[in-house]
């Protein structure tokens, strides 16, 4: 069976970034195709898992240029390995989505796009994950054009946020009290007006526990993302 025959399109998935989140983008990628296609199926993917110290250390330093620089050349990667398009399992990340065509000739399925879109319509946001991320020309620009006010939560919400992220999640601890910390967060933008609460972080998620009730509207850029991916990846729809 040749790739065309494929009932899926190849994913080329950058991840890594940290390796926490990447497991959630494989879990749910096999799954939501499972679901689809039915039987046995699984998705057609490749993942470039980086080394999360150096690109923690880029982001850190403020040295973007080498940021987009190894996720530039991890879409070469992708692209030479027979991928038929990208995705960045990463929010911080997107800040440097845009040296990707400068390496790389394929589409790409961007988070900030489906984060958008899963939006539908709610005009007044809170946007929680790293400082990098919540002060991003891509998220700003994209609420800009689409009318949609963010709810500041201060900068000391945003250190801690920071804290939580790259010294406990990223290295794979899920610390009980940060995900406490992180519900009364989500309550407080509510009262605040937020429509959504929206979770720009691919780790955040492991704070929460599904089988609580639902007192704050969050959105999981991660959810969106993985939809987009997964839709992406049916054929004959291009991405």
């Amino acid at each position: 069976m040749t790739g065309s025959d494929l009932p899926t399109r190849k994913i080329g998935l950058l991840g890594g970034m940290s390796w926490p989140s990447t497991i959630t983008y494989y879990r749910e990628l096999n799954r939501r195709t499972a679901a689809v296609l039915g039987g046995s199926h699984s998705a057609h993917l490749i993942v470039w898992s980086a080394d999360y110290h150096f690109v923690e250390q880029a982001q850190l330093q403020g040295d973007w240029q080498e940021a987009g620089r190894l996720v530039g050349e991890a879409a070469a990667a992708l692209e030479a390995a027979g991928a038929e398009f990208l995705a960045m399992a990463c929010n911080t990340m997107h800040a440097v989505s845009d040296a990707i065509p400068r390496y790389s000739s394929l589409p790409f399925v961007s988070l900030v796009d489906a984060t958008v879109d899963a939006l539908d319509g709610r005009s007044r946001v809170a946007l929680l994950g790293t400082s990098t991320t919540t002060s991003m020309p891509a998220f700003a620009d994209a609420f800009a054009t689409g009318g949609i006010e963010v709810v500041d939560l201060g900068a000391e919400a945003q250190r801690e946020l920071d804290r939580i992220i790259y010294s406990e999640l990223c290295l794979g601890h899920v610390v009980p009290e940060s995900g406490q910390w992180l519900r009364r967060l989500g309550e407080d933008a509510t009262a605040r007006g937020a429509e959504a609460v929206i979770l720009a972080c691919t780790e955040l998620n492991l704070l929460l526990d599904d089988s609580e009730p639902a007192r704050v509207p969050w959105l999981d850029t991660t959810v969106a993302h993985i939809d987009a991916i997964a839709h992406a990846a049916l054929r004959p729809t291009d991405p």
